[in-house]
């Protein structure tokens, strides 16, 4: 092949490869659209300028990670991920475009709105490698369903109980689990009607919810209270939210809580005032279910090792019979599910395990138990769920 050919299609090949690069580049991309501001001190707007910048570039990766991580799983590690991950956007925001920036003069602000181009799928890698964002254990799916047929229930088309759902689902959202979209909400309605299904056993409400893979079903409903005088002055509206709460997998009733919440009127409500109490009422009961449901759904799955967080423990400079030794410890000990070897070699040990401990109670509580089998530990300092043991005295 003559020389020039064979230059010339290097060069082709190197202008078809940066499109495709630039491609695959985007395609981890995720664009948000998102705004900030900043105070204007002592008319200084070129300083006002950077910080709105700055702001507003946070908000892009606090965006970002809304949608990686839920309210809780945040709010849990938040310092880690303000150090390891809000700190650096400049590494995580490939660009970004200003639509607009101006000086807001009534409120002595400066206000910018940008999208930008945020790595998820390097925030994603980071996130794992901090043990935040688990690669084995999913968060459990969640199928809220309102199924009451009692003759004092509420409607479930009641402007009461579509506010309690909403609250409902955002709070089970927050506290870590999966939910359903409004879409497929309105769908699992429409398989009720149409299966004709709203009359039978409970058994067939948790068929439908594994249609949808969900693991937990929680049925709920919503039953007027009685409307009477209370030490005859005020008069009491009063909604009782009932949740019921099943294992799909297995069909086990986790458990069945009650909650009656209470409002007060100086006279006798008209019906669109009873309505509006029930409403507020109805949303402090199903709120306070939420509460009481996690609890008895954490409960349920911690027994069976299912849920908990996930740390990476490394032991540095011990020998074999010390590493057997903090394994058979690990593996006998109930504070710990689902160990896992993830490398060993001479004077290096890499474990996966799942516990309900928070960090620091963690690492106390081994350094004192391998202590008690006169194994000494040394603690390091790492970023995330990860816990670093070092041998504080020379290898035998």
């Amino acid at each position: 092949m003559p020389l020039a050919f064979s230059s010339f299609l290097m060069k082709l090949r190197l202008i078809l490869l940066i499109p495709a690069l630039l491609f695959c580049l985007n395609l981890q991309a995720e664009e948000v659209l998102v705004n900030s501001s900043a105070k204007i001190y002592n008319a200084d707007i070129n300083h006002a300028k950077e910080q709105a910048l700055k702001n507003v570039l946070h908000e892009a990766l606090k965006k970002t990670m809304g949608n990686l991580l839920d309210v809780k799983t945040i709010s849990y590690n938040y310092e880690v991920i303000k150090n390891q991950i809000y700190r650096f956007n400049s590494k995580y925001i490939l660009d970004y475009k200003v639509l607009r920036a101006e000086h807001n003069f009534k409120k002595k602000l400066y206000e910018i709105i940008i999208t930008a181009n945020v790595d998820d799928v390097k925030i994603r890698q980071k996130l794992e490698t901090l043990r935040i964002l688990q690669k084995r254990l999913k968060k459990k799916r969640l199928l809220v369903l309102y199924h009451n047929r009692a003759p004092e229930a509420v409607p479930r088309e009641n402007s009461a109980v579509t506010s309690a759902l909403a609250a409902v689902q955002q709070t089970f959202a927050e506290q870590s689990f999966r939910t359903f979209s409004e879409q497929t909400q309105r769908q699992v309605y429409r398989s009720l009607e149409q299966e004709n299904i709203v009359g039978r056993p409970v058994d067939s409400l948790i068929a439908l919810a594994l249609n949808y893979n969900a693991d937990v079903l929680v049925i709920i409903g919503m039953n007027y209270g009685p409307l009477n005088k209370q030490l005859g002055a005020f008069y009491r509206v009063s909604a009782v939210v009932t949740f019921s709460i099943y294992d799909t997998a297995s069909g086990q009733q986790i458990a069945e809580t009650n909650v009656e919440a209470t409002e007060f009127s100086v006279k006798k409500p008209s019906e669109l005032k009873r309505d509006m109490l029930l409403g507020i009422a109805g949303r402090h009961a199903s709120l306070e279910n939420v509460r009481r449901t996690t609890e008895h759904i954490n409960h349920f799955y911690q027994k069976s090792g299912d849920i908990g967080h996930g740390f990476s423990l490394i032991f540095s400079g011990y020998s074999p019979r010390r590493e057997n030794l903090i394994i058979d410890y690990l593996e006998n000990n109930a504070d710990f599910r689902n160990l896992t070897e993830l490398k060993n070699t001479f004077g290096y040990l890499g474990l996966e395990v799942f516990a309900l401990k928070r960090k620091s109670v963690l690492r106390r509580k081994i350094t004192s138990d391998l202590l008690e089998l006169e194994i000494e530990t040394a603690n390091k300092s790492i970023a995330g769920n990860n816990l670093f043991f070092i041998n504080p005295n020379p290898m035998e």
